[in-house]
């Protein structure tokens, strides 16, 4: 071989070395250019630590319970033995109970069984749960208290159950069992 193709060789070799350098240089710029913006866009999506402390360290309150229950009860009269002739039916009511107070206020909604000659009457009462009765006021013209006892627990309300006694109105002394849902 010839000086001047050898020194011609060695010099392509250079060159070739060169090109091959350089965009392997390019490439690592490339990448570290890459791996920086990667970082930067993390750091503006992070939540900062005082954010995520701030969230955490208060639980909400639950919300306080209900002082006022509505309610629906089942309104059933029959005849006892001191009034034969009183007749026998049954209505639909609703109203509200007031916990605080252990007022309770129904009033009819529809009738079920409706006797000839008797109109739905709305009830006023205070309910002692300790002692399972419920003692009122009919708020009816003709119509005084009356007394029911529970006899009975349902599933609901803390004062849903069968109420069972008596109430009077121009009929006379009349059975009632309140059923209240």
């Amino acid at each position: 071989m010839s000086i001047e193709k050898s020194s011609q060789h060695f010099i392509c070799h250079k060159i070739m070395q060169r090109r091959i350098k350089k965009p392997v240089v390019q490439l690592t710029s490339l990448m570290d250019l890459l791996f920086i913006m990667i970082f930067l866009s993390l750091l503006q999506t992070k939540t900062p630590v005082t954010e995520v402390v701030q969230e955490t360290s208060a639980p909400p309150s639950p919300p306080p319970p209900p002082q006022t229950i509505e309610v629906n009860a089942i309104f059933h009269f029959y005849p006892v033995s001191s009034n034969t002739e009183a007749q026998e039916g049954s209505f639909l009511m609703g109203g509200k109970y007031e916990k605080e107070e252990g007022e309770i206020r129904l009033g009819g909604v529809s009738w079920i069984t409706r006797p000839e000659g008797y109109d739905m009457v709305p009830l006023m009462g205070q309910i002692d749960l300790q002692n399972n009765t419920l003692t009122g006021q009919i708020d009816f013209a003709g119509c005084e208290e009356f007394t029911l006892k529970r006899i009975e627990k349902l599933s609901g309300s803390p004062i849903s159950g069968k109420w069972k006694g008596k109430y009077r109105c121009l009929q006379g002394e009349t059975g009632l069992t309140l059923t209240i849902h």
